[in-house]
């Protein structure tokens, strides 16, 4: 009932959901903050109220020109200071880490699609990627990205940063085709393949005086690479059943292991219905509601086994007579033992429909005010993944398995007023506005006697709970000289923790229902701005406070091959935040360079240990880190007058554990994956005006995965590798008629085929070719 009176509330409350887009006009000069990467100038309907935060932007003419966007994180492929952790093409773990917070602290970060919070404000580490998939990339008209929590209207998950994804309605009828095939070539663990997949667009819309509408329906569905290769240390102890095959091979830290199989292709089908409908009041008020509805399906079913017995048969891991997961000990030709559990080769499933939709209202409801205000609400109604306890080759397999459910959903408020003119003045800027954000977990596992059949038998354990804040905010800006500003605001956060509780159930067990806790906190925030003729000098401060989620108090789940265990006392985040930016602009385009300085204290880390092929995962406060670096950005169109374009970035970082008493060999540690170096870059050949080519490079410099700094070994899974990934691209558009335009194109990712692994080994060398009408 709860959940429902809350969604009543903020429907009620909200009158349109996505923020009206960005307009963009073309020009060859760039404007400062407003600049995006491919000569494109916004046009904002709402006051900058995130003046004091570095941004970075990108068009969506940008991105056909040198990006194979399958999914939408694909954007930001070349964004300074941020990696998306994209496993495979349809990865539905693409993790978001944005310069010092990393990609399994999503809970660092933010992104919204139109206004509506694409982020998952329950969960963290790999399960907390934002929701990509609600929104195409044939939809979307420009993206923004924001570096740390300089701006008020962003609370404490803004550590990291936010990305904004913007689309647009339609001022006349239009209509839309794409379709993408993918092909990756895979060579890895005894499998030599060629994974495929496609990707279709169909969209519509029209405008009818003041009323506008548009709907589409996004396919997709790929084969992604085996996520994890199988592999087992080896030791001279005795005993062991004598088996052959596998290959040397490595752990993390670089003991001696023997690699035996994978667990299969990774099969991602995703089907996404979406519907928007405008109305402009004014000419610069408009309202929005969308609706999208998304049916995701997973499932891996082919593992694949290299060992193989003394009669030649396949060995899929130990077993119980009782059809159960067991560690088996065996022995490899030259007398190494290893140890493989039969749940290692399992098959799984996995299926998530989703409700997401909300309301919005942005622009000027008076000469000088302007509004922005959004309700919306996301519900994954049937989330579900069921795995098997053993291969379903296995000699003793009975079809023993297991079923988790997870119930989550969110429902969120926010409205801000700005103005130019604030108390009449032109030299005064003020932003204020009020956010609630509720969000609610829940966690149940069951045993299964028949996993083909999905039945669940024999409940195990139950978890969750939820989380819920009331924020209010405000900041005002006073240009003081010409040429100067400066600007002070804060936010007043309360946070409430909820329903807590952690139910497991077997032959002991435990019930832990935890009380409700409260807290509220203020972050204040100042910058201070100096812009004569080309240049920008700002200094950006912010004190922010990070609350923790439902996935960090109150989730304890134990799986086959991952326990998770609960952590209900954690406590706030604070850190002291500084940017110091130097920006100076040059004919079509710009030079910049980014100094920021981050303390943060009790951060809290997503702590991983694998013991006999099963991942224990915990959250603990580090008592202090430290992150210094710089970000350096060169863009130009026409370099020299010629039809090239060119984009260099990199970001310069060191991280680092400071102080914890609760074990002090950490300190001096540089903090889990983040790379010391990260930079891109791009050159974009208009060949002739229709014809396009372009190639990016994209490199990262290696980086611990561990806050112990032990895993040192290279392309071995569990470890994260230096990378440079070479990716070419060459699109042609052709007109068919005035009215009716085609667009093909053709590229690869990794031309070079390098080898890498982010925790999981990343794409090998990959093909495109899409095709695209507009009417």
């Amino acid at each position: 009932m709860k959940k429902y009176l809350l969604l009543l509330g903020v429907s009620y409350l909200g009158s349109g959901i996505a923020a009206e887009p960005v307009k963009a006009t073309k020009t060859d000069k760039y404007q400062g903050e407003d600049m995006v990467t491919y000569g494109i100038v916004t046009d904002k309907p709402f006051p900058d109220t995130a003046k004091a935060t570095p941004t970075y932007t990108i068009d969506k003419a940008d991105v056909e020109a040198k990006v194979n966007a399958t999914t939408v994180e694909d954007f930001l492929k070349f964004t300074p200071g941020l990696l998306v952790r994209k496993r495979y093409m349809g990865d539905p773990n693409g993790n978001l880490g944005i310069r010092g917070s990393n990609v399994f602290q999503t809970a660092h970060t933010m992104v919204f699609g139109d206004g509506m919070p694409l982020h998952n404000p329950l969960r963290t580490s790999f399960n907390g990627a934002p929701r990509w998939s609600m929104v195409s990339p044939s939809e979307v008209e420009s993206a923004e990205v924001l570096y740390g929590p300089f701006s008020a209207q962003y609370g404490g998950n803004s550590f990291g940063g936010v990305v904004n994804l913007n689309t647009k309605m339609p001022e006349k009828f239009e209509a839309q085709m794409d379709a993408t095939g993918m092909f990756q070539d895979v060579h890895r663990s005894g499998r030599n393949e060629t994974l495929m997949g496609y990707k279709t667009f169909i969209s519509a819309g029209d405008k009818i005086d003041k009323f506008s509408v548009w709907a589409s329906y996004n396919r997709f569905e790929n084969e992604g690479q085996p996520q994890t290769i199988n592999a087992a240390q080896l030791s001279s102890a005795a005993g062991g059943t004598a088996v052959a095959g596998g290959e040397s091979y490595q752990t993390p830290q670089g003991a001696p292991a023997l690699a035996y199989g994978d667990i299969g292709v990774a099969r991602q089908t995703t089907d996404l219905f979406k519907a928007k409908f405008g109305y402009d009041f004014t000419e610069d008020l408009q309202g929005r509601f969308t609706i999208a509805y998304e049916d995701r399906v997973g499932k891996v079913d082919d593992p694949n086994s290299l060992l193989r017995n003394a009669a030649g048969n396949t060995v899929w891991g130990g077993a119980t007579a009782a059809g159960q997961s067991a560690n088996q000990n065996y022995r490899t030709p030259d007398g190494q033992r290893f140890t493989v559990p039969g749940s290692v080769f399992s098959v799984s499933d996995s299926q998530r429909q989703t409700l997401n939709y909300g309301l919005g209202l942005k622009g000027k409801i008076s000469d000088n005010w302007s509004i922005d205000t959004t309700a919306s609400y996301y519900d994954a109604f049937k989330d579900r993944s069921i795995s098997s306890t053993l291969n379903p080759n296995h000699p003793q397999n009975q079809n023993k398995g297991q079923v988790a459910d997870e119930k989550p959903w969110w429902a969120t408020y926010d409205v801000k007023l700005a103005t130019d003119n604030f108390l009449g003045r032109d030299d005064l800027s003020f932003m204020g506005g009020y956010q609630f954000n509720h969000a609610s977990l829940n966690l149940d596992t069951y045993s299964s006697n028949n996993y083909v059949a999905g039945t669940a038998d024999v409940k195990t354990g139950d978890s969750g709970g939820a989380t819920q804040t009331n924020s209010a905010f405000s900041q005002l800006e006073w240009r003081f000289l010409p040429d100067w500003s400066v600007m002070a605001g804060g936010r007043f956060d309360h946070w409430q923790a909820l329903d807590g509780h952690v139910h497991t159930f077997g032959a002991t067990n435990n019930i832990q229902n935890y009380a409700d806790r409260d807290a509220s906190r203020f972050s204040p925030k100042a910058s201070l701005e100096y812009s004569p003729d080309n240049w920008i000098f700002r200094y950006s401060f912010s004190k922010a406070y990070r609350f923790p989620i439902a996935e960090e108090m109150f989730a304890s789940v134990s799986r086959l091959n991952n326990l998770s265990i609960s952590a209900p006392d954690l406590g706030p985040e604070n850190g002291y935040f500084h940017n110091f930016m130097t920006q100076y602009d040059i004919p079509r385009g710009y030079v910049r360079a980014n100094f920021f300085f981050n303390q943060i204290n009790n951060e809290i880390a997503s702590t991983l240990q694998t013991i006999n092929g099963q991942s224990i995962t915990t959250f603990l406060p580090i008592e202090q880190t430290e992150a210094i670096g710089v970000d350096l950005t060169y863009q130009q169109n026409e370099v020299f007058n010629l039809p090239v374009d060119l984009m260099a970035n990199g970001i310069f970082m060191n991280k680092q554990i400071t102080q914890n008493s609760h074990n002090p060999s950490l300190v001096g540690n540089e903090w889990d994956r983040i790379p010391s170096l990260q930079a891109n870059a791009t050159l974009t050949y208009h060949i002739l005006q229709p014809w396009d080519a372009a190639v990016g490079v994209r490199y990262r410099s290696d980086s611990f995965q561990r806050l112990e700094n032990n895993d040192t070994a290279a392309n071995v899974m569990g470890g994260t590798d230096e990378s440079t990934f070479v990716d070419l691209k060459t699109t042609y558009r052709l007109p068919i008629s005035r009215e009716l335009k085609s667009t093909i194109s053709a590229g690869i990712d990794n031309v070079f085929d390098a080898n890498a692994f982010e925790n999981h080994p990343y794409p090998q060398r990959t093909y495109f070719v899409s095709a695209s009408l507009k009417y």
